[in-house]
């Protein structure tokens, strides 16, 4: 490489290197929903899907999900999308309510809670 096509080169990389700097861009999307309406049968239909639900809740931990894209030096850009607190809640409701006429009944209650991870 001679000093004619390294001196543009070099020029070139040390403004953009000091000139430009370096972009970043950082968003937390928090996702939440409305959370679905519901009825239960009886008394015991609910407290039985609610025990169930809470203890979904304790063991799970919140989910998350990260996109990064970069181009070193130059541009660096993060999304972290948080899912909101309906959905362990919507997601328990769509699978109890087996067939999906808006009511819990004891047996979808305790069959929900049996097989509740």
């Amino acid at each position: 490489m001679t000093i004619r096509t390294f001196l543009p080169v070099a020029a070139g990389v040390l403004l953009g290197a000091v000139g430009l700097g370096c972009i970043s861009h950082q968003e937390t999307v928090h996702r939440d929903e409305q959370r679905l309406p519901i009825s239960f049968e009886t008394d015991t239909a609910a407290r039985t899907f609610y025990e169930a639900v809470e203890k979904i809740r304790e063991s799970s931990t919140p989910t998350e999900s990260k996109t990064e894209f970069h181009i070193p030096v130059i541009f660096s850009h993060k999304i972290t999308t948080v899912n909101g607190p309906h959905q362990v809640f919507n997601e328990s409701v769509r699978r109890a309510d087996t067939n999906q006429d808006g009511t819990i009944t004891e047996k979808e209650a305790r069959i929900f809670t049996n097989n509740a991870r």
